[in-house]
């Protein structure tokens, strides 16, 4: 293709060809036109260029995603898709003091780094906290995603709150519902050239602003108002040396919380993590708490990504992975699962060779908040992983996880033996950990904003507390991420088959299955995820039934092409998702 610009392109705006690679590679679309604008009116420029010109339009970030939201694998070069990178102009900060009884806040350009944005918050002055600055109660584990990207998929961490230390003035939610303002580029129904693109500023409260809080891509922020909180420390434990069998272990008739169970370190500190190997018989179990000083034997960190052992995987060990659990090796599995529990047990207690340290302790860290929160790095293993999200009551977590993880340790099984029916052979296709989170529901009654005004909760946000959450006692979301490498033989039918599993257990008032957007969801066998009509159209009957019609799946349709009247913020996926029921 040509290496000149599209024609008539802004000359005041730089642009080039470049490649966009998502995160586990499964996405390459080489040789897409990036545009890079200095400010949000450029946005405006390029997006009313891309209506005259017939171009989609995309926001780009980091690219730290696995579902096509952004651009759709076997784009061609030729596509006319304007790629616009966030991240070089629009990453500006800004801190707003609490006033008037409300909260301390901080405005943000969406091409901000997570990364960027809690070191900025870290240093600000005004804090309370017994740690420097501002936080927020969670946020993601990785640090190298776009504030938008992470606004875009509701996106989280893992906490419940837990008074008395663990229980801010603000929502345990997602990301998205700490959201007082944003900015957005829209056709605006309401001005003198609706069918023109501009900038319009919503103010959380205000009509229509709840379809923004979520978007998945079919929006274009470009500026956004977070509520944030006093800075606090947090202490970061590692268990390993408790059996799969007592973390998951089933609950009695008594009311008692089982000894040593996930439901107990959940009621303790509200903040848990599991990272469970396939195969292996001791998860990694991460406890967080809340910790105005240091306990005695917890190692003090002052930044973050403090597990180098899981950090720094270059591709070539990827390859040779996925050369050795998808190929005339892939037996070898469940010893290679049972290798990285101990392995990682092992690191944890740090390490050194010659009186030169490989790998510091880090079974018990303490610091600022972020310095224990984010511990992803972009040269960890990359994988491919589905994604699920259950609402449900937070006393009934314990038993939905025994019978998540006996379905998935039996499936294992199932897949291995030689008779089992769906199968021609014994695969193996899982090879990655399987992940547990829970966090809170978003509650927009926790929500700063201004007299005469009322929050509403994201829409379609996988958090999203509605009527029917309120009515069956929904106060927490059980997150499922099962993670194997890309291409593993059998792995889509193991992920359609416990997605089924996944949505005949948790009905009517057991819970209710969202998707966890970033993710994979909606998997066919053959084609993989994001192909299954029917479970497509599960979720957005999931966004609909018991909703009235100012909040549901139909009214997030509506909305986002109200505000984008040429249809520019879509791609393929999009087209498919964003449909009435």
């Amino acid at each position: 293709m040509s290496s000149l610009p599209p024609p008539n392109f802004p000359a005041n705006i730089p642009i080039s060809l470049q490649t966009f690679v998502n995160w586990d590679l499964t996405i390459q679309a080489p040789n897409l036109w990036t545009c890079t604008p200095q400010s949000p009116a450029d946005v405006v420029t390029v997006c009313n260029w891309a209506k005259d010109n017939g171009y989609k339009v995309r926001a780009r970030g980091i690219m730290h995603t696995w579902s096509p939201l952004t651009v759709a694998a076997g784009t061609p070069p030729e596509a006319k898709v304007l790629l616009v990178d966030l991240t070089q102009k629009l990453n500006q900060m800004k801190l707003i003091p609490a006033s008037g009884g409300g909260s301390a806040r901080v405005e943000v350009g969406v091409g901000a780094t997570m990364d960027q944005l809690m070191s900025f918050l870290e240093v600000q002055a005004g804090g309370a906290g017994p740690a420097p600055g501002y936080s927020f109660p969670h946020i993601p584990a990785p640090g190298h995603l776009t504030v938008g990207g992470v606004l875009a998929i509701n996106a989280h961490g893992t906490a419940v709150a837990t008074p008395p230390l663990d229980d801010f003035n603000a929502s345990f939610g997602s990301l998205s519902n700490q959201i007082l303002e944003l900015t957005a580029v829209v056709t605006d129904p309401d001005s003198p050239t609706p069918d023109v693109y501009t900038l319009r500023t919503f103010k959380r409260g205000d009509a229509d602003a709840r379809a923004l809080l979520t978007h998945l891509g079919r929006a274009f922020l470009v500026e956004a108002t977070l509520q944030v909180v006093d800075n606090y420390n947090l202490r970061c434990q590692s268990i390993t040396d408790l059996t799969a069998d007592v973390l998951f272990q089933p609950v009695t008739e008594s009311e008692i919380v089982p000894v040593n169970s996930l439901a107990h370190f959940l009621k303790q500190s509200g903040r848990v993590e599991v990272i469970w190997f396939p195969f292996s018989q001791n998860p990694w179990l991460k406890v967080w708490s809340v910790a105005p000083q240091q306990p005695a034997g917890s190692r003090a960190v002052a930044s973050p990504y403090n597990y180098p052992f899981s950090d720094n995987l270059p591709e070539e060990v990827t390859t040779l992975l996925k050369q050795i659990t998808s190929g005339a090796f892939a037996f070898l599995t469940p010893a290679f699962g049972q290798l990285m529990a101990k392995f990682t047990s092992f690191a944890l207690d740090g390490f050194s060779l010659l009186g030169v340290q490989i790998y510091p302790r880090s079974r018990d860290l303490w610091g600022p908040s972020k310095n224990t929160m984010i511990y992803i790095k972009d040269t960890t293993l990359r994988v491919t992983a589905d994604g699920y999200a259950v609402q449900m009551k937070k006393a009934d977590v314990q038993q939905a996880v025994h019978d998540f993880t006996t379905k998935f340790s039996q499936m294992l099984e199932d897949y291995q033996r030689f008779e089992y029916p769906p199968l021609k052979k014994p695969q193996w296709p899982i090879n990655s950990p399987l992940e547990i989170r829970v966090t809170n529901l978003d509650d927009p009654a926790k929500v700063a904003v201004g007299p005469g005004a009322t929050a509403e909760s994201p829409v379609i946000s996988s958090l999203s507390r509605d009527e029917v959450a309120v009515k069956n006692g929904w106060d927490v979301a059980l997150w499922l991420d099962v993670l194997t490498l890309p291409g593993t033989p059998a792995s889509n039918q193991f992920y359609r088959e416990l997605e089924e599993w996944i949505h005949r257990r948790f009905t009517g008032a057991a819970g209710r299955v969202m998707p966890e957007w970033s993710k994979g969801w909606a998997y066919t066998a053959e084609q993989g995820p994001w192909t299954n009509g029917p479970a497509l159209e599960a979720i957005r009957q999931g966004y609909t039934t018991g909703r009235d019609q100012t909040n549901d799946w139909a009214y997030e349709v509506a909305t986002l092409k109200k505000f984008d009247r040429h249809n520019l913020f879509s791609n393929p996926l999009l087209e498919r998702l964003f449909v009435a029921p």
